[in-house]
């Protein structure tokens, strides 16, 4: 009798797991470039890889306004959950940033704006 309870709670909770797509997204989307060299404008990007197998790398590419690339390798929660941060700093370039997640391959994308100061 025991042992069936127990099966019965296992599976509950099997089907009580919801099923996250793979996506990225950011905290800003939009934001003044900031004015001095003592300060800067923290963006978190975090996302979602689905199917995602513990210990591999995942890649995090911005594409920068003059098309120049950053890659910042990192990788996700047992669960597939990511989580970084980039600096933004007087020095960044103004305006569309595209930010993918590659996984093996191109999985998702966004964008973000730095907007000139006024």
């Amino acid at each position: 009798m025991l042992l069936g309870v127990l099966v019965i709670g296992i599976a509950q909770n099997a089907f009580a797991e919801e099923s996250l797509e793979t996506y990225i997204a950011l905290d800003v989307e939009s934001f003044s470039q900031p004015e001095s060299k003592y300060s800067y404008q923290e963006i978190t990007i975090f996302g979602h890889v689905e199917e995602y197998f513990r210990g591999d790398s995942i890649s995090v590419t911005i594409v920068y306004p003059d098309e120049t690339e950053e890659i910042i390798n990192t990788y996700a929660s047992k669960e597939g959950d990511i989580y970084t941060i980039l600096h933004i700093t007087h020095e960044s370039q103004i305006g569309t940033h595209m930010v993918f997640l590659d996984y093996d391959a191109e999985m998702a994308f966004t964008t973000f704006e730095i907007l000139e100061n006024q």
